[in-house]
């Protein structure tokens, strides 16, 4: 086998989806389990939709998953396409440049090309004439498309105009896709497509084919929207006499409603999933099994890098549509989180916590960290559940201290008593300060919850809490005295 080369093609036209970053991950893999090179181009061609700052910004996410191409742009082409290369790794290769909108000469030579093998034609329709034939087509309830008005007419290149395939009548195509088997069309569901503009940049068609042919691509992962413009890929690969890559289209990612996975489901950009604190191996875990599995009734769910570089394979990939659970992702999250040594989990932490503008003394987060880490299951639940070791001044509501068996009266006498005990106690640890409070449920012909209930209220502000003891521990005993003078 030649060396396997994939790559990951994103349009610059806002954040990666985790569509996307399946797509690249795959690709990722493939090149690795071989061997191979894994490259990244960018597909700017549609300059209207392009968003400023949107290269950088796929560049970051994909450093931040550990998904670094061989090949892609270098400094010197994101410079030339206004975007800033800094922090970002230097790429480059022997294929370049990288960026469509760079290659617009190579492009508009292979439409030349393509003209004068007969399989393409330059048509000067103005857009008015194309508007009128989708109103008459429309008027006799015909399928939308062009009619082929110039396929014989021999337009100038003097003229100003679009290059079009002649897309061959009653021909059937056929892929071996490695996905979906053998994929069949008796008829091509297109019209004859616009390679080229007017204005010389290429359409998605003309330049994908062109540059996974000239940067020696050999296998094609995309998403299965792709499939229906797939016959007109293999037409122009044959038309110029090229070799086609392996293709291989990937199932569709489904929300809950088995519809494809959009905002209304939840996040579905990465950038949102690592702001709310999720952890980048997880996420990639969790993606990845949307659509693979290792198969031969293996419960195993959580992988290294190491053993999917290893197992990954195209036979594996499900043809089948996979639902996004972000229950299942939440819990997957929270496995990584536990599995990951403390000292990791506590500079995250802190770096959580100061993220949202609060400080916490390191000896604090140490000594609550590790109940935190197995019990949070994205980094952004970390920030409410320390709080309280966070500031100076807590804010709480007094009444919901309150319980069926504690009024106000009694309240105040469970604080005075807690005080008391938690003042005499010779060191502030949390098996002493359990010894000392758990007693007083009996004392005051209460359940435990209740008496809890008042100390985490006046101490820490919530019910809901990390284990009070080590929390009043974490907290000290200055503090949590202070804090119970102040209500009791």
């Amino acid at each position: 086998m030649s060396e396997v080369r994939t790559r990951f093609a994103p349009s610059p036209t806002g954040y990666l989806h985790v569509g996307g970053v399946r797509t690249a991950l795959f690709s990722w893999l493939l090149a690795r389990h071989f061997g191979g090179k894994f490259l990244l181009r960018i597909e700017d061609t549609d300059q209207e939709r392009l968003v400023p700052g949107a290269i950088r910004s796929l560049l970051q996410e994909l450093k931040w998953f550990g998904i670094v191409p061989d090949e892609g742009p270098s400094h010197e082409e994101l410079r030339k396409v206004g975007e800033d290369p800094t922090g970002m790794p230097e790429l480059g290769g022997s294929f370049g440049p990288y960026t469509q909108s760079l290659r617009l000469a190579r492009y508009q030579e292979v439409a030349e090309q393509l003209v004068k093998l007969g399989a393409c034609y330059r048509c000067d329709c103005t857009p008015e004439m194309l508007d009128r034939e989708r109103l008459e087509q429309a008027a006799r309830k015909e399928s939308p498309g062009y009619t082929g008005y110039c396929r014989d007419r021999n337009v100038p290149a003097s003229a100003k105009h679009v290059v079009r395939f002649k897309m061959p009548f009653k021909r059937t195509v056929v892929l071996e896709d490695a996905v979906k088997g053998k994929v069949v069309w008796e008829s091509i569901p297109l019209r004859d497509t616009v390679l080229l503009k007017s204005g010389g940049f290429p359409t998605y068609h003309l330049a994908v084919v062109v540059d996974d042919h000239d940067m020696k691509i050999t296998h094609v992962l995309r998403g299965d929207e792709w499939l229906s413009t797939a016959p007109l890929h293999v037409l122009i690969y044959e038309a110029l006499g090229w070799e086609k890559p392996v293709f291989a289209h990937l199932p569709v990612i489904k929300g809950a409603n088995g519809k494809k996975l959009s905002k209304r489901d939840g996040s579905v950009h990465t950038i949102t999933f690592r702001q709310d604190g999720y952890l980048a191996e997880a996420l990639l875990n969790f993606t990845l099994l949307i659509g693979w599995s290792e198969g031969d009734g293996t419960e195993q769910e959580i992988y290294t890098r190491e053993e999917l570089i290893k197992k990954f394979s195209l036979e594996r990939v499900n043809p089948a549509s996979g639902i996004f659970d972000y229950g299942k992702l939440a819990w997957m999250n929270g496995t990584y989180i536990r599995q990951m040594p403390y000292e990791e989990f506590h500079k995250l932490a802190k770096e959580v916590i100061e993220g949202k503008g609060m400080t916490i003394r390191d000896e604090r987060l140490r000594a609550i960290g590790p109940l935190v880490q197995e019990r949070v299951k994205v980094l952004a639940e970390i920030p409410p559940m320390v709080d309280f070791l966070c500031v100076d001044k807590i804010q709480r509501n007094l009444d919901e201290m309150l319980a069926k068996d504690v009024d106000h009266p009694k309240a105040k006498l469970i604080l005075q008593k807690a005080y008391d005990k938690l003042a005499a106690l010779p060191e502030f640890a949390h098996a002493a300060i359990e010894a000392a409070l758990r007693p007083m449920a009996e004392e005051f012909s209460v359940k435990a919850g209740s008496v809890f209930g008042v100390l985490r209220i006046a101490v820490m502000g919530k019910k809901v809490t990390p284990p009070l003891f080590e929390s009043l521990s974490a907290l000290g005993r200055e503090e949590t005295l202070a804090r119970i003078a102040e209500v009791k």
